[in-house]
């Protein structure tokens, strides 16, 4: 496929005046392209075996980690009934975590608590104050008047 590009000129003779191919140069070829799909599926196939001979720990645990001093400190307890909820409390200093990216800012944080519940009985007052602390959070961000509301597709 070649077209004419136009020139400037007002002569009928003139009006096209030299030849441009327009074909598509090869320098992509499509043997690349099966070449990395090939490779990128065999990713795949490695991670899926690794991840079936991979035993994984399914046990729940209760954790509370904090910082003391240069050290991070972390308090494990099991948890034997079957979970309904898990609680995910995380506590930061901004200042230590202003230049850090969102990702690792797990690494800084004051403290962090991972904590299963139950319908038992034992869990119910802590049910009730977790709870109130959540309505506490949403009626100060539900009553900020500058607050922006972004509605989007569940994914998942």
């Amino acid at each position: 496929m070649s077209y004419r590009t136009i020139a400037s000129t007002d002569s009928e003779n003139e009006h096209f005046s030299e030849s441009i191919d327009m074909r598509p140069k090869n320098k992509c070829e499509k043997t690349h392209e099966k070449k990395q799909n090939k490779m990128n599926a065999s990713y795949r196939d490695n991670v899926t075996e690794r991840l079936r001979s991979e035993e994984f720990d399914v046990e729940l645990i209760n954790s509370l980690t904090f910082r003391q001093g240069d050290c991070v400190v972390t308090i494990k307890t099991p948890f034997e009934e079957k979970g309904k909820e898990l609680w995910v409390i995380a506590h930061y200093k901004v200042a230590n975590i202003e230049n850090v990216p969102v990702k690792d800012r797990w690494k800084f944080s004051e403290a962090t608590v991972r904590l299963y519940t139950s319908d038992e009985s034992k869990d119910q007052t802590l049910h009730t104050g977790l709870n109130e602390t959540m309505q506490t959070i949403f009626d100060k961000l539900l009553t900020d008047p500058k607050r922006q509301t972004i509605k989007s597709k569940k994914t998942v």
